[in-house]
């Protein structure tokens, strides 16, 4: 199931994607995302991600201020502009998705939309039940990572 709550990416859908390499936006993940958005890797490359202009701004800061001097970090931010592309949805609210991107993402026709908050993430289906499979195996050791790294208290 999947549900949008104010203008948040959440949940996650079941789909297919056409033999053109297309996509329809679920109605109320589209009203998210915006007429136009861009189309790129989320930031580990295990899914292609559709980031609202507002959010891909964000990132583009994000990367423009690693020093030049630091070639690692350059690689890293080349490797995230190098595959960002514009998108906008068609009349039917379909996107294409590059073939460079697919080819990454190892999507081949089903696929899983998962609401990120901010942004979407299209997954390859079996990528993402592999994914999901080992994430909840060890959900004790993430639960730990995070208090540790994160904690709110």
């Amino acid at each position: 199931g999947w549900m949008l709550v104010q203008s948040e990416f959440l949940g996650n859908m079941a789909h297919t994607m056409d033999q053109k390499g297309r996509v329809t936006i679920p109605a109320a993940y589209r009203e998210a995302l915006g007429p136009s958005f861009y189309i790129g890797m989320n930031t580990a490359f295990s899914a292609i991600a559709l980031y609202t202009r507002e959010k891909w701004e964000s990132m583009r800061a994000w990367l423009d201020a690693f020093p030049a001097s630091d070639a690692r970090a350059t690689n890293y931010a080349r490797l995230i502009k190098a595959n960002i592309f514009s998108g906008e949805t068609d009349s039917q609210g379909r996107v294409l998705l590059p073939t460079t991107l697919r080819t990454l993402a190892g999507i081949n026709k089903a696929i899983r939309f998962v609401g990120m908050g901010q942004y979407l993430e299209v997954w390859d289906e079996e990528r993402y039940a592999s994914e999901q499979e080992k994430a909840l195996s060890s959900i004790a050791d993430l639960l730990s990572y995070v208090n540790d790294k994160y904690s709110q208290a």
